[in-house]
């Protein structure tokens, strides 16, 4: 049984099919096939239901999945921590909320510069599901909206904490927060972002009720919703798209306002503590940086 092997059998689990797991692996799908084939007679067992198209993975695989992830993940461990050039080996995947986008492609950069054999796969949903991941071991780490509660098998390192900011037309500008979300209808993000609870949960204590219009499911197409008039939102500051700021009128939400903490979440019991560590101190580091381009100085002023 070859590491390779197992590590194709965890890409088929998580992507769901022979196909994709082969674009992640970076084989061809016949290369995929015959190393299932050939870990399948070296285990004596079928780990594949092939009567269902795509093929799914047995109970008997699905049983031994688990072991599989732990031998791989003690191999990139080990090399992660070698003293061998270059130092850091292998990959991890990492979940990240779509609120976040603006800190990732720099940190991707700068730690692709560093450790030419350090792979970082990305993929993107909203807390609850990241955790869920991350507890599962289908994630390596997340970086979320840090929750309210924590798994006791879970740990959490802040990276960044930015103010909540209401956004209205520019020609609202000079209205108080309180003002806007009385008398304007509200375009909401989606409710399943651990974000959009705590808007609620601070609406409900300041006893502002809101007429809400619709919800949105992305960034970019809720911004200009409220650029083009049709309401107004609540967002981190973050989430703002810097080529949207100039044509939207911002102002706290809250004073002080509101705030919303960045984490990234691992297992306690996490084998490739080295990496994740690596890629922690360079999302801080980035987020430190842009830090300045993100959050208005108007806004900075008031926290």
């Amino acid at each position: 049984m070859q590491l390779r092997q197992l590590k194709t059998l965890i890409a088929i689990a998580d992507t769901g099919s022979f196909h994709a797991a082969a674009e992640v692996v970076c084989i061809t799908q016949s290369a995929v096939s015959m190393q299932m084939k050939n870990l399948e007679e070296q285990l004596q067992i079928e780990l594949f239901e092939r009567s269902v198209r795509p093929p799914r993975l047995s109970n008997s695989a699905q049983l031994i999945l688990e072991q599989a992830r732990k031998i791989v993940e003690l191999s990139d461990n080990l090399l992660g921590t070698s003293p061998v050039a270059g130092q850091f080996a292998g990959f991890i995947r990492i979940g990240s909320i779509p609120g976040v986008s603006f800190m990732l492609p720099d940190t991707l950069c700068l730690l692709r510069d560093k450790y030419r054999d350090l792979q970082l796969r990305v993929f993107s949903n909203y807390t609850d599901e990241l955790i869920t991941q991350v507890l599962a071991g289908k994630l390596d780490a997340a970086v979320v909206s840090q929750p309210s509660e924590l798994d006791a098998h879970l740990m959490s390192r802040q990276i960044l904490v930015e103010p909540m900011v209401v956004l209205a037309p520019k020609d609202m500008t000079g209205t108080s927060d309180e003002v806007l979300l009385k008398t304007q209808p509200l375009i909401s993000f989606n409710r399943k972002a651990e974000v959009s609870r705590r808007i609620e949960e601070a609406l409900l204590q300041r006893r502002i009720k809101v007429d809400p219009i619709m919800e949105m499911d992305t960034l970019e197409t809720f911004q200009m919703m409220i650029q083009r008039g049709l309401g107004i939102g609540i967002l981190p500051v973050s989430s703002v798209r810097k080529h949207l700021r100039d044509d939207l009128y911002i102002v706290p939400f809250g004073t002080p306002p509101l705030t919303r903490k960045i984490t990234l979440i691992q297992r306690s019991d996490h084998l490739r503590v080295s990496l994740l560590d690596a890629f922690y101190s360079t999302m801080v580091s980035v987020a430190g940086e842009q830090r300045r381009d993100t959050v208005p100085k108007q806004i900075l002023s008031q926290q």
